[in-house]
């Protein structure tokens, strides 16, 4: 299992599911690094990623 982190001012925060407030996980590493490479092309302050983590 793995989930999409990303650390802003210190603090660690995960991806959401859109339809609630757990933690978006994924069972294949693969279908996370695209979401997080998705997620890091339109993200404007390139000093914040986000990447996959193994949970």
């Amino acid at each position: 299992m793995y989930r999409i982190c990303r650390t802003v001012r210190g603090v660690t925060e995960t991806l959401k599911d859109s339809n609630s407030h757990l933690d978006k996980t994924f069972s294949d590493s693969v279908a996370a690094e695209l979401l997080a490479k998705k997620l890091n092309a339109h993200n404007l302050n390139k000093n914040i990623t986000w990447t996959v983590e193994p949970i």
